[in-house]
């Protein structure tokens, strides 16, 4: 008995440590797939392009986030350059406009294997804050 219940807290701290060590990408992507309550056949043809735009995207995102850590000191005190603020802007611009465009090459595939209503939905999940996701939230 003692052996079953110890397999069984292992097992427990396990499948926490694997959803604790989830990125946000990972995140982002198993919060999308639930929320869009998909049948296997159109989840499995969903599931790979899902992927390829949250990875497109995060790397649009991550040439912003990494300008703004490397600011982030000078802009919590409020000491921040003229050339420094303007690197910001640039690097925020350069960030929103690839995410544009990720979104819109993405567009055409998702249509390819949902619906218009369902492709909404997804881009809608997909671009959730993370608080949301974190939170389990879904606008069901």
């Amino acid at each position: 008995m003692r052996k079953i219940i110890f397999a069984l807290i292992a097992l427990f701290i396990v499948g926490t440590t694997q959803v604790l060590a989830q990125t946000k990408t990972e995140k982002r992507y198993t919060y999308t797939m639930k929320n869009l309550h998909l049948d296997k056949k159109t989840e499995a043809a969903f599931s790979p392009i899902l992927k390829a735009y949250l990875n497109e995207r995060k790397a649009a995102g991550d040439i912003y986030d990494d300008v703004k850590k490397k600011y982030k000191a000078a802009e919590k005190a409020g000491t921040i350059t003229d050339a420094q603020a303007k690197q910001l802007f640039e690097a925020k611009l350069e960030s929103e406009s690839k995410e544009l465009a990720a979104k819109k090459k993405y567009y055409p595939e998702f249509l390819k294997v949902l619906k218009p209503k369902k492709v909404w939905y997804a881009f809608d999940l997909a671009n959730d804050k993370m608080t949301k996701i974190d939170g389990g939230d879904s606008d069901e």
